[in-house]
C-alpha cells in the first residue's frame, strides 16, 4: 500500500472518528431531553457502525504499513 492510500486512508479514518464523537454528544444530548428510545438505538447503531468503519480502517492502515 502505498504513502498516499495510506494518508487517505487515515483522514477517513479521521473524519468517521470525528463523526462518531458528534454522535456519542448527539446520544447524550437525547438521553437528556428524554428522546423516544428508537431514536437513541437508531443513533446506537450508527455510532457502533463507526466504530467497526473506524476499526477496520485502522487494521487496514496498520497493514499497509
Amino acid at each position: 500500500m502505498g504513502t498516499g492510500t495510506i494518508n487517505s486512508l487515515k483522514r477517513y479514518q479521521e473524519s468517521l472518528i470525528k463523526k462518531h464523537k458528534e454522535l456519542d454528544n448527539a446520544i447524550d444530548k437525547a438521553y437528556s431531553i428524554h428522546t423516544k428510545d428508537e431514536t437513541v438505538t437508531a443513533l446506537k447503531k450508527e455510532k457502533l457502525s463507526l466504530k467497526e468503519q473506524i476499526h477496520k480502517l485502522e487494521t487496514d492502515i496498520n497493514k499497509g504499513l
